[in-house]
């Protein structure tokens, strides 16, 4: 997987938290990390949305 913030290499690790074990990508290069739910979330964001009308007078 190539990281979106560097173009580097990703590799899939163990990250623990206290009870909760969960796999994410990071980064070699950067140390940015990607999980399940920051994906979900950046496609969440960058999906097309209605715009609001809004009245100001």
């Amino acid at each position: 997987m190539e990281c979106p913030k560097c173009k580097g290499t990703m590799l899939l690790e163990r990250f623990s938290d206290f009870f909760l074990v969960f796999y994410a990508w990071k980064c070699l290069n950067c140390g940015a990390i990607i999980d399940r739910t920051i994906s979900k979330n950046r496609r969440k964001s960058l999906a097309p949305q209605e715009a609001q009308v809004v009245d100001v007078g």
